[in-house]
């Protein structure tokens, strides 16, 4: 009986167990190498967003032009309800434009509103460095393959997101001030349902999920002066 009861234990503790994050296979570097290409040829998705700042969770709800570099989307302060917790932002690779609205959603057509521009910090705001992070995860060619796999991106594991499989990578650490690594959560095809980053001082990952197509993004005559 004990020897059927430990034989039982060490059954379930082998399947339970999760392989050790690795170095990337030639296929998964491939993979990995050609998500910036298919977000460019996909052209423009929706997605969701938490971003952890010291003033608050940031919510955003939104769509980015991973072809022409722009985002537009609705923003709230989580756990707050006052006049400036909500409103709509809209973003380019230097520039970002907000203006308070009641809307959490991206509104079409854009209201002519008032809207307040400034350039994008590069640092002291996880903001800031979500929208520039966001925009730039668009690239008309491929990466090397053969550089990630010299790099210190790895295999994580695999998971899921609701019904769809998916493998979690880490990318080497980018090429600026942040020193951030990213995670990639890729589903068989090689497009990308999440990203994960650790921006500016917060301990918690932002978390930045693609839900689909997404509808063009019409700017505001502020961004393109």
């Amino acid at each position: 009986m004990r020897k059927t009861v430990l034989a039982l234990a060490l059954a379930v503790t082998a399947c339970s167990s999760t392989p050790d994050p690795r170095p990337l296979s030639v296929p998964e570097a491939e993979r990995l190498a050609l998500v910036r290409f298919s977000n460019y040829t996909t052209g423009i998705r929706a997605f969701t967003a938490s971003v952890p700042s010291p003033g608050g969770k940031l919510v955003l709800d939104g769509r980015v032009d991973f072809v022409n570099h722009l985002g537009y989307a609705g923003m709230r302060t989580d756990g707050r309800d006052d006049e400036f917790s909500r409103g709509l932002v809209q973003w380019n690779l230097g520039r970002m434009a907000f203006a308070t609205n009641p809307s959490a959603k991206p509104v079409d057509p854009v209201p002519m509103i008032d809207w307040q521009v400034r350039d994008l910090r590069e640092r002291g705001s996880e903001l800031d460095g979500a929208l520039r992070l966001l925009v730039n995860l668009g690239s008309d060619r491929p990466e090397n393959a053969q550089l990630l796999l010299q790099s210190s991106a790895r295999w994580l594991r695999s998971d899921r997101i609701g019904d769809t499989a998916v493998d979690v990578f880490e990318g080497p650490k980018q090429k600026d001030a942040t020193d951030a690594r990213l995670r990639y959560w890729l589903d068989a095809d090689g497009k990308l349902r999440r990203l994960e980053a650790k921006l500016g001082t917060q301990e918690e990952l932002a978390v930045f999920d693609f839900t689909g197509q997404g509808d063009p993004v019409q700017v505001i005559p502020p961004l393109t002066r």
